[in-house]
C-alpha cells in the first residue's frame, strides 16, 4: 500500500516535471522564432504601375506664438487636403515618372493679435478669399513631375506651377521627403542607417546658407506586412550663434514615424512632428517666437 502511495505521487512529481519541462521547451521555441522573426533582413523598395493613380490624406497643424515687447500674436494654422501621384511611366529598373497634383483643400488660420479667422474649403467655396486664392488656383492642376527611383531617391523634378506659391504650400509634402530613401541593402528590425541632404536657407543679404543635415531611420518593427520605421534629423553643419539659420530651420527639422506596406512597396501613413523656440530673433525685431508643427499623411486605399 505504501508503495503504490509512493508510486503514485512519483508519478505525479513526474507529471509536474515533464508538463514543466514541455512548457520550457515551447517556451524556448518561441524565443527562437520570436529571435528569428527578429534576425529577418528584408529589402525594401517601392512599387509602381503605370497608370495607376495614388491618393493621401494630408493633415498640417502649425501653431507659432510671437513675442515683442509687450505684444503677443498667437497664430493657429490647419488644413486638410487630398493628394495625388499618377504614375506616367515606369522603366524595367523600377524608375516612375509621377505627376503630384492635390485635388482638394480645406484651410483655417487664426491670429489673436488680429482676432481675425480665414477660412476656405475648395469643395464647397465657390469664391476663395483674397488670402487662399493662389491656393485655389492649383486645385486639380498639375504640380510637378520628378522621377524617382525603387529606393525612394527623387533624382529630378519639373515644376508646371508657380514655383514660389508650390513651395509655399507643397512644402511639408515634397521638400521634406515625400518618401523614406532605402538603403541598397537588406537590413532587420533595430537596423538603422543615415540619409545625408542640404537644406538651402536664404538670408536677408541676398546669399543663401547651405546646411547639411543627416535623417537618421531605424526599422523598428514588421508585423502582418507593414514595416514601422522611426526617424529623426540631425544637423551636421555647425550653427554656431546663428540664431536666424536656427529659427528658419524649424520648418526642415522633422522627427517622427512611417509606416510601410511591404508588398505594396508604398508609404501608408506617416507623421512628423516639429517643435521649437528663439530669443532675439532678427527677423521680428529681437523679440522671442516658438513654432510646433505635425504634419500626417495617411493612405487611401
Amino acid at each position: 500500500m505504501l508503495f503504490r502511495q509512493f508510486e503514485s505521487a512519483f508519478q505525479r512529481v513526474l507529471t509536474a516535471v515533464l508538463l514543466a519541462m514541455m512548457l520550457t521547451i515551447n517556451i524556448i521555441a518561441n524565443d527562437v522564432a520570436s529571435t528569428d522573426a527578429d534576425s529577418e533582413r528584408h529589402v525594401f523598395r517601392y512599387k509602381f504601375r503605370q497608370g495607376d493613380i495614388l491618393k493621401w490624406e494630408i493633415g498640417s497643424y502649425i501653431e507659432q506664438m510671437t513675442i515683442k515687447a509687450s505684444q503677443k500674436d498667437t497664430t493657429n494654422t490647419r488644413s486638410v487636403s487630398t493628394k495625388i501621384w499618377k504614375v506616367l511611366s515606369v522603366d524595367e529598373n523600377g524608375q516612375a515618372v509621377l505627376e503630384y497634383s492635390i485635388a482638394d483643400v480645406e484651410m483655417r488660420c487664426y491670429s489673436s493679435y488680429e482676432k481675425a479667422e480665414r477660412r476656405y474649403d475648395s469643395k464647397t467655396d465657390e469664391k476663395p478669399p483674397a488670402e487662399y486664392m493662389h491656393i485655389a488656383e492649383l486645385i486639380g492642376k498639375p504640380i510637378a513631375h520628378f522621377t524617382i527611383n525603387s529606393q525612394g531617391e527623387i533624382l529630378n523634378r519639373v515644376q508646371k506651377a508657380n514655383v514660389a506659391v508650390t513651395m509655399q504650400f507643397a512644402e511639408t509634402a515634397e521638400e521634406n521627403r515625400i518618401t523614406i530613401p532605402m538603403p541598397e541593402y537588406a537590413i532587420g528590425v533595430g537596423d538603422s542607417w543615415d540619409y545625408p541632404r542640404e537644406i538651402m536657407l536664404p538670408k536677408p543679404n541676398g546669399t543663401v546658407k547651405k546646411v547639411t543635415v543627416h535623417e537618421r531611420y531605424t526599422l523598428e518593427k514588421i508585423q502582418d506586412g507593414t514595416a514601422t520605421f522611426s526617424f529623426k534629423t540631425y544637423v551636421i553643419t555647425p550653427l554656431y550663434d546663428d540664431k536666424e539659420s536656427e529659427w528658419n530651420l524649424r520648418t526642415k527639422i522633422r522627427n517622427g514615424q512611417i509606416q510601410f506596406d511591404m508588398v505594396e512597396g508604398r508609404s501608408i501613413l506617416q507623421q512628423y512632428d516639429s517643435k521649437q523656440s528663439a530669443i532675439n530673433v532678427q527677423q521680428i525685431g529681437k523679440g522671442s517666437m516658438t513654432y510646433e508643427s505635425r504634419f500626417t499623411e495617411k493612405y487611401i486605399r
